[in-house]
């Protein structure tokens, strides 16, 4: 009998192509898993917090209108502070996003957070325990929301509304 020759199973041709950048970011990589699951934990901890901090003040606030105004009227004044507060706070994440300055949203998210604070504040018996329980929480708003938006920003820093006039650009 005749030797057999043995055929090679025919190969496939090898991809030339580089990979995309992020196309496989969460392949094989249990580091990049870690930390998106630490930015997705920070990130709902936060919001968490952001949100208990608003209605607590929201609430006090309410209760400092009912000594002035009707129930109805009461119920909705609160957000004479915080809607410039909210919509502040839209403006600085869109620009976090775009990697622009928001200087003068967080000038607004100050002010507001500001006024929340010498409002509720304003309204203690006058202990100091008091004062701590109801100035804490607008000022635990503003830091959980700088947090957040810690998140959605890039590392690199912002950039202007004049580089684009100029066409210059950040590395």
């Amino acid at each position: 009998m005749p030797a057999q020759v043995q055929v090679p199973p025919p190969s496939r041709p090898v991809s030339r192509r580089r990979p995309r950048p992020g196309a496989h970011i969460f392949s094989g990589n249990p580091r990049s898993i870690t930390v998106a699951f630490l930015v997705f934990t920070i990130t709902v901890c936060g919001a968490t917090m952001l949100s208990w901090s608003i209605s607590y003040s929201y609430n006090q606030l309410h209760g400092i209108a009912l000594l002035v105004v009707s129930e109805r009227l009461a119920q909705w004044w609160p957000l004479t502070v915080y809607g410039p507060w909210l919509v502040a706070g839209l403006s600085i994440l869109r620009a976090s996003v775009q990697n622009r300055t928001a200087r003068r949203s967080w000038a607004v998210m100050l002010l507001a957070s500001g006024t929340a604070v010498a409002l509720c504040v304003g309204q203690t018996p006058g202990s100091v325990l008091a004062m701590v329980v109801v100035g804490i929480p607008p000022i635990t708003a503003l830091v959980c929301f700088r947090e957040l938006v810690g998140q959605f920003s890039s590392r690199y820093g912002p950039r202007h509304a004049a580089d684009g006039v100029h066409g210059t650009k950040q590395p």
